[in-house]
């Protein structure tokens, strides 16, 4: 029977050293493909609280893959730990958490949410986790990523909060597309627009090559406004984009 794996991601970087989190999570996700443990999902980013109390690398974001897999959890233990330590610059601080859909629950969904808006200790993460009987790992440094991992893990597995960076398709968007077209080239299920109306599969949509879709409901959507157009025509934007920035930034922040 398939099942999905969560595998949070934290601090696996130092400010100004390439890889970033989001590219080692990245690799990640395309590592245990190869290795035949399962199908990715995607690779969601989750922005946490930004507090000058909390030692984040840059913007104290985490990551999370979502695996489809028929194996067990304990298969991903350690393959995923390997590779962290593998690929964490030296310096840092990187977590792992790994999580099943079963596993979920109101209070670990409670922790990721509070991780975005309360400064968390690393004992009270350490302590969930056991109670809950979780993978959770301090791979190097202080171990601190932990914090993140496990948030994103449930944030991710509640399914109302991240980013995808890595999706099937997103990286592939060029240009000027249709919500029809957007839908059928990747995995979003969904385009709407603020207020949560549907768009028409003939609407337009301005890519600016920088396609992010978010999860609402455990769905993948993107949400757009109304943009400017040369023409006068209904043309709308991804909420979320980088129009005007530098390619170079662009690919600093993927």
């Amino acid at each position: 029977m398939k099942s999905i794996v969560f595998i949070g991601l934290d601090d696996t970087d130092i400010l100004g050293e390439p890889p970033g989190t989001g590219r080692v999570a990245r690799e990640l996700a395309q590592h245990l493909e190869n290795l035949g443990l399962g199908k990715s999902l995607g690779v969601s980013r989750h922005q946490l609280l930004v507090d000058p109390r909390i030692p984040y690398t840059s913007h104290n974001s985490s990551l999370c893959i979502a695996i489809e897999t028929v194996a067990d959890l304990s298969a991903f233990a350690a393959p995923c730990m390997e590779y962290v330590e593998k690929h964490s610059k030296h310096g840092s601080d990187p977590g792992l958490c790994l999580l099943a859909t079963s596993d979920l629950n109101s209070e670990l969904v409670n922790f990721g949410w509070r991780a975005t808006r309360e400064v968390l200790n690393k004992q009270e993460a350490i302590k969930l986790a056991r109670k809950n009987n979780l993978v959770l790992k301090e791979l190097g440094g202080t171990g601190g990523g932990i914090i993140g991992a496990l948030a994103a893990a449930a944030l991710r597995a509640e399914g109302n909060h991240g980013r995808f960076v890595e999706l099937r398709g997103i990286r592939d968007i060029a240009g000027v597309v249709s919500a029809g077209e957007l839908k059928a080239r990747t995995a979003i299920i969904a385009v709407q627009d603020v207020s949560g109306q549907l768009l028409d599969d003939s609407q337009k949509i301005e890519s600016y090559d920088w396609i992010r879709p978010s999860l609402q409901d455990g769905k993948i959507v993107l949400r757009v406004q109304p943009a400017a157009s040369k023409d006068g025509s209904l043309l709308w934007e991804p909420l979320e984009n980088r129009k005007g920035k530098p390619k170079k930034k662009q690919e600093a922040c993927k």
